[in-house]
């Protein structure tokens, strides 16, 4: 199996976890900055023409997470939508936690399309940037920026969709729906879960939700790629701690808390998890196989073709494709002794778990206890977990999307994927509404690398051309 894989299916997933003191040190403080008001012509196109110019004075507000602070992120987007007749609210979840809701009407005929960004973002190094995170340069063509891509780009995307939308004057079957919220990049518990929890009646007419998760691919030689995520892992985030004698370093027991914790993660990423191959895994490399001819056969019935070891040891040698099929573990923060001649009495490792749709938080831990537990070692769940969620493959939008690719001038292909972090959609899943990744921006492997890295950025014509597909999407799937 020499041949090389095209793309990773996974997109980047997000980090959810900052170190507060130092994003609070990173994120300038600048001057208000003044919504700007879209002075194009009554088209889409003379709309799309300022998504630069309203990116960019998005990107100079900071609204590092922590603290996020999103008010002022909220205000511009109210701004640039009051600019245009259309009335937005801002909800306030704790002072400064803000939540953005706007609202296009339209006949009723159908149920409303919700758009969904958040307006906070990861911290930014600014040494380890070419082109500041807080500056919004726009640099041979690409806009930089904290957010560019996750998640003010989106953000932006979607008002000047509905300014567009409004600026035709030609009414949809379906109010069109625009929430930027708070506080996504640690869990959403002051955003899209507080706007759930305590603003349902503003979505309870909501059919589809389209959020962030999935871009459009370009591959040399090879039509676009429209990522379009149906699904996400669920994460399952739980605390191994090991207990022994403490001591000086010069003189150790044979077991220790730190040679019991190792010996427990190492039997904990050597654990092999049976594989699965769920309904959107298989829809994505039934996809994948009109555009991979070397492996097409597989592709089209992946559940057999992992039968064979060769095989499998060549699909799984990509973790961001062993992940969609594997419930997986990655210890991550581990916490010990502050001098290196002391043994601790106590160290402990926290870890990272993402289940596949369809498995239990519960029953994971379970058997993580078994396999590793005992009296000096224990297994407890962290507060970030919930169920895997998973939206239809097969409806009016899902159809929209695929009619959107065809209008490509290379028929792009549509992918539907499982995204094996997580985003805010699963909020509203659970609520029984479909929710799904997708932007219609072109992203290139560098961009896509970017995001939660160095020198993020967005290509100022594929920003003004996604503002076109998201209208044209919008008409297809509410006419």
């Amino acid at each position: 199996m020499a041949a090389k894989k095209l793309i990773p299916c996974l997109l980047v997933s997000a980090a959810l976890v900052a170190v507060a003191g130092r994003a609070a040190a990173e994120a300038p403080l600048m001057e208000p900055v003044e919504p700007v008001v879209i002075t194009g012509q009554a088209t889409v196109a003379g709309v799309a023409a300022g998504a630069a110019e309203a990116l960019s004075g998005y990107i100079r507000i900071p609204t590092t997470n922590p603290p996020g602070d999103e008010i002022a992120g909220a205000r511009y987007l109210s701004g640039l939508l009051e600019a245009e007749g259309l009335e937005p609210s801002i909800y306030e979840s704790e002072p400064g936690r803000a939540n953005v809701y706007a609202r296009l009407p339209g006949t009723g005929e159908k149920k409303a399309l919700l758009l969904l960004s958040h307006m906070d973002v990861v911290p930014a190094d600014e040494s380890q940037w070419q082109h500041g995170p807080y500056q919004a340069e726009v640099v041979d063509g690409d806009l930089y920026g904290r957010g560019a891509l996750d998640c003010k780009g989106p953000g932006i995307i979607h008002a000047l969709t509905l300014i567009a939308l409004k600026r035709l004057g030609q009414p949809l079957e379906r109010d069109i729906v625009l929430l930027a919220t708070a506080d996504e990049e640690v869990g959403g518990g002051l955003g899209a879960k507080w706007m759930v929890d305590n603003h349902f009646e503003l979505f309870g007419d909501v059919e589809f939700v389209l959020n962030e998760g999935g871009f459009i691919h370009r591959v040399e030689d090879k039509p676009l790629l429209y990522s379009l995520n149906a699904a996400e892992k669920g994460p399952c985030w739980f605390k191994v701690t090991a207990r022994g004698e403490p001591g000086h370093g010069s003189r150790p027991a044979k077991e220790t808390a730190p040679t019991r914790l190792i010996e427990a993660l190492h039997k904990l990423v050597a654990w092999e998890r049976p594989h699965e191959v769920g309904p959107v895994v298989a829809g994505y490399y039934a996809a994948y196989a009109a555009i991979d001819e070397s492996h097409a056969r597989q592709f089209r019935q992946l559940d057999r073709a992992l039968e064979d070891d060769e095989f499998y040891r060549w699909f799984t040698d990509d973790p961001s494709w062993a992940a969609l099929i594997q419930d997986t573990v990655a210890p991550t923060v581990l916490v010990g002794s502050s001098k290196t001649n002391v043994v601790p009495r106590e160290v402990s490792a926290e870890v990272d778990s993402r289940l596949l749709p369809g498995h239990a938080c519960d029953d994971f831990l379970g058997d993580v206890r078994a396999l590793i537990g005992g009296e000096f070692v224990t297994v407890e769940a962290l507060a970030v977990a919930f169920p895997s969620s998973q939206s239809r493959l097969d409806n009016e939008l899902t159809r929209a999307v695929e009619r959107l690719a065809a209008e490509e001038a290379d028929k792009a292909v549509v992918l539907p994927g499982l995204l094996t972090g997580f985003t805010d959609s699963h909020y509203f899943r659970e609520k029984g509404i479909d929710a799904y990744g997708f932007v219609p921006l072109v992203v290139d492997p560098g961009q896509r690398k970017s995001v939660h890295a160095p020198d993020e950025r967005v290509t100022v014509a594929e920003l003004e051309a996604a503002v076109k597909r998201m209208v044209r999407l919008v008409e297809l799937v509410s006419q």
